[in-house]
């Protein structure tokens, strides 16, 4: 009798603790600098909300936009020494981690969505969110978009290069980025997204360059009279994870979260393009004078930068710039 009330009682708290563990919850801080209505941040809601129904609430993913959690960078840095979950960069500022990652970020590479989603979403790509992953311990789980990053400030219209020079442009702690805006001839200012309004209606800085959603959603035509469609670079906006944190999910969580950033994806993007459709006239009415560049000038600059990205990079860059050419 006592060996079978032991073995009752050890069936018993087996399934207690297999019923605990099942039901345990695992919280999910999503890192973002957008404002709250920008398309980005509203599918990472989305993003958020599929989990926590897919899993009958063990996910438990809450976002913070507007910088709640500090800049990209410091996201990048949260997931990698646990204290963030999940979050966003563009490539660009991932090179800062990894200088190769660069590469699906160079100026004026892409002429359309479709070159950039095929990149992406092929597997040159792959190859290198791989490397990274082995490198940083943050995992890509997908991309969504930003679109074309283009330049607004308070000094004139930017038409031809030489119109860069002597502005004060904030830019994102982004290599690519910063190195773009010094070869155009401005002077490129880091600083965290949550501050350009601010700085921008002190003067601390004559203006930025950002994807229109970005410049509508931060409302900076309030604080912005051109903004000039140089398009220099067009950034992917990468959906990461902490590696370390994904592998300890068990394997039915582990598929949902990589289930859930797929399922928003196409949405994130539509988003993205059919505001970006209506947002020139929605900025001119807001104000803003707006012009279209002629990029021809700009692109030939970018050679060099090209070049100088290779030979700090070795062969390895210059092999995926080649394979990213050849495949568009």
């Amino acid at each position: 009798m006592k060996k079978l009330l032991t073995v009752v009682l050890i069936y018993v708290l087996t399934l207690s603790g297999s019923a605990f563990a099942a039901e345990k919850v695992y919280k999910i801080k999503v890192g973002n600098v957008t404002a709250p209505d920008h398309p980005l941040n509203v599918s990472f809601e989305k993003m958020a909300e599929l989990m926590r129904e897919k899993s009958g609430g063990r996910l438990d993913a809450t976002v913070f936009p507007n910088s709640q959690l500090g800049s990209l960078r410091a996201i990048s840095e949260g997931l990698q020494m646990g204290t963030i979950e999940m979050g966003t960069q563009s490539p660009g500022g991932l090179a800062s981690f990894m200088p190769l990652y660069g590469v699906l970020e160079l100026p004026y590479v892409y002429s359309s969505n479709a070159d950039v989603y095929k990149i992406v979403d092929g597997p040159i790509t792959q190859e290198l969110d791989e490397i990274f992953r082995k490198k940083t311990g943050i995992r890509i789980l997908g991309y969504w978009m930003n679109l074309y990053r283009n330049t607004t400030n308070n000094k004139h219209p930017i038409a031809v290069p030489s119109d860069f020079k002597g502005l004060k442009l904030r830019v994102p702690e982004t290599k690519t980025v910063m190195d773009t805006i010094a070869t155009l001839g401005a002077s490129p200012v880091p600083m965290n997204m949550g501050e350009v309004y601010t700085a921008l209606s002190q003067g601390i800085i004559d203006g930025q360059e950002n994807p229109l959603t970005v410049i509508w959603a931060s409302k900076l035509y309030e604080v912005q009279k051109y903004l000039s469609l140089t398009g220099h670079i067009y950034s992917p906006a990468c959906v990461m994870i902490s590696d370390q944190f994904f592998e300890e999910l068990p394997e039915d969580l582990r598929r949902i979260v990589v289930e859930s950033v797929a399922e928003v994806r196409p949405i994130a993007r539509e988003m993205v393009e059919k505001q970006e459709e209506t947002l020139i006239e929605q900025l001119k009415e807001k104000g803003m004078q707006v012009n279209e560049v002629d990029t021809t000038e700009f692109r030939k600059l970018m050679e060099p930068f090209y070049k100088s990205f290779i030979e700090s990079n070795g062969e390895e860059a210059a092999e995926y710039l080649k394979r990213i050419q050849e495949s568009l």
